[in-house]
Parts: structure tokens; sequence; C-alpha cells
């Protein structure tokens, strides 16, 4: 929904185009202009015309001036300099992207760190005051007091990408936040409100635990290793805790069967040969940073832990069994151990837990172990002059931390589990689900006739057929119908189903220049960016044009009206097909509002009227004042023209005047000469 005084169409200084408003998904992904940040759900500023030019809709409207508190005395004026020479006030890193600087004091801030610690204009201020004064719960203009900050810190929100870190916990700033605006002192409201001292925490009940700030020597926390700048201490047991850890902790809910029990005998325990004390379950918030101690993967919801060591560890890493039969290694057991070992799958050490032989030196990871449980030998080398003319070897992601090629069928980067590597050192990579994927299969994509896989475009003066765009590399194709798609478009899964369409739709976050191909069947202007497709009919529809209500009243009608993808009324043709509203003729494959009591059919845009008429006024403004700029600026250069034109007639006739009067001396001179 776009947010009241917020303009539809915007003529940014940045952008010879006009820009558009629109709500974005959350698989959106394509950068902003200003701050490099990702365009990802939320509001924002788009070109109307095919560029992939995007802002934030903090970012497109930040004035070319501002009044920051953290530097009063001067203004601070936005730039598009591109040195790097300065960091940022705000967050201390170097300089990136568009910033506000002074020119006299050499002050620079990030674009988005300006934007998330600039105070809301007076008027925004006034009509806040007045929302305090009738929501007692309102809470924006908050102020606490914090003992790690000299001054009050100011209760807000943060909606601008930035690159502030919070001062306890260093981590990114956004949502709300207290924050002292002058210092750029930003504490994440979880931080700036967890307690000074913590009784009974579960890791360490036997003492209390206090708060503290500045940390200079950068104390490890005791759960994740981290070194925060605010922990909690015990000082009797030089316990250290990060913040995150404290706060995210707490004892799994009771089941209901249970509710009679007391809460010690309620926790779940169980003893585990991974480790000698008994294991208690708990359970944490989404934040918790910490990892299991056996995959060395996050952990989030429940967990075990043992609270005088602090192992964790994940409930499916606590199903493991001492002893495995594994494929890649089959004639003998493979015990647990721990130590230092070269595991025999990844080009890596086991530094804790692995598998191991207890007759040769065969060594797992314990994550290379779980996902090659299904690989067998011969999946271990994969040749496939399709896919690569080397022979490739599997591998995990285990030994090769930090990798970020790119697979050659569906363009996705290797996220997690299994993936091959060319031998002959090409850097190519395939996920190993790829290199299994059939040459011939059938998609919903194109569910007519099975696609061929090949390593190249079919016909390369063609589009793909799902995304428009030009095709390259992988690709399937339907030899019947003579269309291709990219091999990753056709390996698109379907992932919402829409009460308007009869099949899942598959999201695309922008599609090619042949614009006519997708039009949106609710508002029916071109899908560009951000909808989603049901390629075999070619039905699309914007992500701001999903939630349509599916059920509407009409003035005109006394009726409920249900949203209906497809009505053909059967009494009329085909072709005669009417919109009881407007009495107009309307297509039968579009959708209408529809009351089976009275066969009442409406067309969308008579019961939920289009903003179309107040898009096409505002463009046409944008558009008639950049044509009075560009006559203006044509007539001043033709005027200059008509100048300097009769500037050269002048210089012409005077050069010509000067040539006759010298041609004439010259000739009286010769006369006289001959004469004498």
């Amino acid at each position: 929904m776009k947010a009241a005084n917020t303009p539809s169409l915007l003529q940014h200084p940045f952008h010879e185009h006009a820009l558009i408003f629109q709500e974005l998904s959350e698989s959106f992904h394509l950068k902003c202009k200003i701050c490099g940040f990702s365009v990802k759900g939320g509001p924002a500023y788009h070109c109307i015309e095919y560029c992939e030019f995007f802002l934030h809709k903090s970012c497109a409207e930040l004035p070319p001036e501002i009044q920051h508190p953290s530097h009063p005395q001067h203004p601070l004026v936005f730039s598009s300099c591109s040195s790097q020479r300065f960091r940022c006030y705000g967050c201390r890193n170097a300089l990136r992207g568009k910033r506000y600087q002074c020119y006299d004091c050499e002050i620079h801030l990030h674009a988005g760190c300006a934007a998330a610690t600039l105070p809301p204009p007076k008027e925004e201020e006034e009509h806040k005051d007045e929302q305090k004064h009738k929501d007692k719960d309102h809470h924006e203009e908050d102020m606490i007091e914090h003992f790690a900050h000299n001054h009050p810190l100011a209760s807000f929100h943060v909606d601008a990408p930035n690159y502030i870190r919070c001062w306890a916990c260093e981590r990114r700033i956004s949502g709300r936040v207290y924050g002292c605006r002058a210092c750029i002192f930003v504490l994440h409201e979880s931080c700036a409100l967890a307690p000074r001292e913590i009784m009974n925490h579960p890791f360490h009940p036997q003492h209390p635990l206090t708060l503290l700030a500045d940390l200079k020597c950068k104390i490890e926390c005791d759960v994740c290793q981290y070194k925060p700048p605010f922990a909690y201490n015990c000082n009797e047991c030089d316990f250290f805790l990060d913040v995150k850890c404290a706060v995210s902790i707490v004892h799994p809910p009771p089941r209901d069967h249970d509710q009679s029990r007391s809460t010690d005998d309620r926790r779940d325990q169980i003893h585990h040969f991974s480790h000698p004390h008994q294991l208690t379950s708990f359970h944490t918030k989404p934040e918790f940073p910490a990892r299991c101690d056996v995959c060395k993967e996050g952990i989030s919801g429940d967990f075990y832990c043992c609270p005088y060591c602090l192992f964790l560890l994940h409930p499916s890493c606590a199903e493991l069994t001492e002893e495995i039969v594994h494929p890649l290694h089959p004639d003998h057991p493979l015990i647990w151990q721990e130590g230092r070992l070269k595991c025999s799958f990844c080009p890596d050490y086991v530094d804790d837990f692995g598998f191991k032989c207890g007759e040769c030196s065969f060594c797992l990871h314990l994550e290379c172990a779980l996902q090659t449980l299904s690989a067998t030998k011969e999946e271990l080398t994969l040749k496939s002059e399709l896919l690569h003319k080397h022979p490739m070897r599997l591998q995990s992601l285990t030994g090769r931390p930090g990798y970020r090629s790119v697979c050659i069928v569906c363009s996705e980067l290797a996220a997690e589990g299994l993936f091959y590597v060319c031998t002959n050192n090409c850097d190519l990579m395939i996920h190993k689900t790829c290199a299994e994927l059939p040459r011939e299969s059938e998609h919903p994509i194109h569910p007519q006739h099975p696609l061929l896989l090949s390593s190249e475009p079919l016909d390369k003066s063609n589009t793909c057929f799902a995304c428009l765009e030009s095709c390259g590399g992988f690709t399937y194709y339907c030899d019947y119908c003579k269309i291709q798609f990219h091999a990753h478009c056709a390996m698109r899964r379907p992932t919402l189903k829409h009460p308007r369409h009869e099949h899942s739709l598959s999201y695309f976050d922008k599609i090619g220049r042949e614009l006519y191909r997708a039009q949106c069947n609710v508002c029916y202007d071109y899908c560009r960016i951000d909808f989603y497709r049901c390629v075999p009919c070619n039905y699309n529809l914007h992500f701001s044009c999903l939630p349509l209500p599916p059920s509407a009243k009409h003035e005109f009608h006394f009726h409920q009206l249900v949203l209906r993808d497809r009505v053909v009324d059967e009494h009329y043709d085909y072709e005669e097909q009417y919109c009881d509203v407007c009495e107009t003729l309307r297509n039968p494959e579009l959708g209408v509002y529809y009351g089976e009591e009275c066969n009442y059919a409406a067309e969308i845009d008579c019961v939920i009227p289009k903003v179309d008429p107040e898009k096409s006024r505002q463009t046409e403004d944008l558009k008639l004042k950049q044509l009075d700029g560009q006559i203006s600026r044509e007539e001043e250069e033709l005027e200059a023209l008509k100048k300097k034109l009769e500037r050269s007639m002048k210089n012409l006739e005077e050069f010509k005047k000067e040539r006759r009067e010298i041609s004439s001396s010259r000739v009286q001179r010769e006369a006289e000469s001959d004469r004498g």
C-alpha cells in the first residue's frame, strides 16, 4: 500500500526517466543506485522505462542538503563523489556509494547512515506528538537513560538500509532502536532494554550476571566465542556471555501432558555419546548466534546443552549413533572419533568430531558423512560430454569455505550440499542435483511435450520462452514447438497458488524486453519486474496485484461478489459476455467478481477501480515538464546559432570588403607602375 503523501511518480536528478513508486516482494534483489544495498521487500522507486534503475523510498526522498545532529555547525551536502579516501562518520567504514559531506570540515556520512539517524521533519514530529497524546502506548519519542552513554537515548524506527552497527552486539541495526543521533550511538531495542543484571540464567544459574559495556580488551563469549563490546559477566567465575546469547535463551514451553509436573522435571534431558555430561533441552530465539558443537551449523529453536561445559547440540545431531556403515567405505564400520583427522572426501581436516575406520585410515567429516550417505563410488567422478569435456569430482562445501562458483546448469551459487568440480582446474561447478537431471523430461513450464537438455541454445536468435531474455549456456528445448528455455527457468518450480488461476505460479524478478508478451492479468499493465507467472498460459500477476480481496461488495448490487478467474454466461454467446456494472462487452477469459445467486458478473476494474488516470496524468505532467525543458534548451541553442550566424555574416562582409580594398589598391599601384 502506498504511504500517505508519497508521490506515485518521481523525477530524480540521478536518472533521466521518471521513477514509479511500488511495493516490492522479499524475493526481489536488485541494488539501489544510491546506497548499494539490495532493494528487497519494501517500498521502492524504479524506472518507468526498461532501465534497471532502482531506489529505496528512503534513498529516493533524500534532500540535496541536510542539517544532521552529528554535525550541527554546517549543513551536509549530497554528493556522488566516488573517492574512498575518507571514512563514514556514522559507521566508521570506508565510504562507498553516494554520501553527505561537509566540505569545510571533511565530515562524511553514507547516504543510508545519514537517513537512518536523521530526525523526522518538524511537521511529521508535530503529527507524532498529536498521536502520542491519543495513544498512550505510542513510544516513538520514548527516552531512556543508559549506563553506557552520557546522553539520553531516543526510541525511533530505522527502515533506511545502512552500515551502522549496534554498539552492544556489533550487528547491523534496523527496526526499532534506541540511539543518540548527535553521537550516532545506536542500540537495538533488545540490547538497549537488556537488564543490567540477570539472576539464574540457564547457562550460569549459580551466580548473578552483570552487564558490562565498552570492553576494550574484547573478552570472548563462552558460548559463541564472539568478542562483543557489551557482555554479561560473573566476576566470581570469570564467565562472559554475549548480550544476544544471554537474552535469546529460554526453557522450552511445557508439553500439555506435563502441566502437573514441576518446572525442573519438565525439562527434557538426554545422555549422548559425544559428551560425558547430561544434556538439557532449551529453546532459543532466531537471533541466537551460537553453533552446534558437532556439525558447526547455526542453532535456532530447540537444542540441547550442557550448562556446565556449554556444549550445544542440535536435536537432529543428537540422533546420531556412535557407529555407522557408510556406502563410501562399506567394508568396515566407521566409529565416532574426536581429534584432528584428515577427511578422505574433502581437502580439509576434522577439527573436533568425525567418523573413522578402526582398521584403516579412512575418515569423514560429520557433514561429509551425512551428505554422502546416498552417494556411491560411481558418483564420485562424473563423466559426461554433455555437461563438461573433462571428468568432474564430487565435493562438499565442508572443505571449501567461501566457495563462490556458479553452477553452469542452473546459474545458482554453491550454497550447500554436494557438487562436482572439474578435475582439470577449469573452475567449473555443477550441483550434484543438476548433474543428475534427465536429458529428456517433463516440466510444468511446458507440460504439452517433453523437453530436451542441451549445453547450448537451439536457436541463439530466439529468447527464452519463460523470461524473454536472450538464451545462452544450458537450455531445455521443445523439438515439436521449436521453443527453448534457460535451464534455470525450466527448473523453476511453481511456488504460489492464487485463487485467480488454476495453475500454480512461478516467481520472476524481471523479464525481457518483449513486453507485449507479458501482461498482468489484473491491472493489464506490462509485467517487467517482481511478478508471478504461469508460463504455459502466459498468465501473469504483479506482486502488488496479488492481494485482491477474495470477495467484495458493490454499491450497485446487494449480494456479496466473489472473485472468479473465468465466468462465461451460458445464456449468451462467447463473444457476447457483458459486464453487469458498465454494461459493455468483457473478455470472458479475464477475472471478474461474480454473484452466483443472480448470475451477476462485474469486471474487476468496475468493482475495484484502477488508479491509471491519476498515474497517466502524473506521467504526462512529467513528460510535459521534460519537453518544456528540451524546447527551452533548443530555442536557446537556436538563438545562439542565429547570433553566431549574424556575426559570421558581418565578419564575412568585412573580410570581403577588406579583400576588395586590398585588391583595388594593388591594381592601382600596378597601373601607376606601368605608366611610369
